[in-house]
């Protein structure tokens, strides 16, 4: 799962964005919403039959959160292309990347902030999935890993993962 965490954030990094005369960033938007729901789709289900339910289940939430942060920096990435007064410097890969980190975290430094409604709209909406999505894939993952860790226990000749 390491590697996997590794090639979404090389993704991120590599894959050039589109400036604002270059049309629309969301294609890729799209293919990493579709990625996310893949992932989720596919890896829940695979924890269950996991040898090690626990391991599998861990690197799944670090496949998906970091997957989830990397949606929200390239759109910001891409708005903040679009609209440089959007925010209130101007965001690179490095620098959306950390915002939605500090709002993921609920750290919020300030350094960077929305500066204009419709961004404030989406920051706020990122922190009601931030609680939403999060708290949705802690319970379907740990349930899977419980049905996981159950299976292993119940199959004969197999000691407590």
């Amino acid at each position: 799962m390491l590697l996997g965490v590794l090639a979404l954030f090389a993704a991120y990094f590599l894959v050039p964005t589109r400036s604002a005369d270059q049309g629309s960033d969301v294609p890729w938007l799209l293919v990493a919403l579709g990625a996310f729901a893949a992932v989720a789709a596919v890896q829940i289900p695979a924890i269950v039959r996991a040898p090690y339910p626990i391991v599998r289940a861990v690197g799944t939430i670090a496949i998906l959160v970091s997957l989830y942060l990397l949606v929200f920096a390239r759109l910001y990435l891409s708005i903040s292309l679009g609209d440089p007064l959007a925010f209130s410097r101007p965001l690179d890969t490095t620098t959306a990347l950390y915002f939605t980190v500090t709002v993921f975290a609920t750290v919020g430094f300030g350094d960077i902030v929305a500066q204009i409604n419709s961004m404030r709209l989406l920051v706020t909406l990122q922190m009601l999935l931030n609680l939403a999505v999060l708290g949705t894939l802690i319970r379907l993952i740990t349930t899977a890993a419980q049905h996981g860790v159950a299976r292993r226990r119940s199959e004969p000749g197999t000691s407590q993962p």
